[in-house]
């Protein structure tokens, strides 16, 4: 089963928690309409600079993960609007592409979140797949 797949039947009442209590508002956005505004927002910002396909999603990732941990919603809409950044940048198979990981973990670091939720974090996501632990500690700790 994908992650994606696992999110639909699984309640994660570690990660809704973190979410719920880090919210001081609540606030509704799409996973399309968030992923645009970030996908867009890194078009504008790097046309001044010649960085690689890969270094841009794993930074469209790091802003989109940042701005949801702070808008929060559900693991379906985030992984959905994921989903989106990967296709816009011709990512076929983001589930096993390491700059997902490593632009989560750098999100969830520029979301100011402290090592106990980024623990909830990976066992949520991640999947106790060790190597996506690894990736997604060393993009938060790359912001740290």
């Amino acid at each position: 089963m994908t992650i994606h797949g696992r999110f639909r039947t699984c309640a994660l009442a570690g990660a809704g928690a973190l979410a719920a209590a880090s919210l001081a508002c609540s606030f509704s956005y799409s996973s399309g309409s968030l992923s645009d505004s970030v996908e867009s927002s890194s078009e504008s910002s790097s046309s001044s600079s010649p960085e690689s396909n890969a270094s841009k999603y794993r930074q469209d990732v790091a802003s989109y993960t940042q701005a949801w941990v702070v808008s929060g919603g559900s693991e379906n809409a985030y992984f959905g609007g994921i989903a989106d950044l990967a296709q816009k940048r011709g990512i076929t198979d983001w589930e096993s592409d390491d700059d997902t990981w490593r632009g989560i973990g750098r999100g969830l670091g520029r979301a100011k979140i402290d090592k106990v939720q980024l623990g909830v974090y990976e066992k949520n996501w991640a999947g106790g797949d060790p190597e996506r632990v690894n990736l997604m500690r060393k993009g938060f700790d790359e912001v740290r």
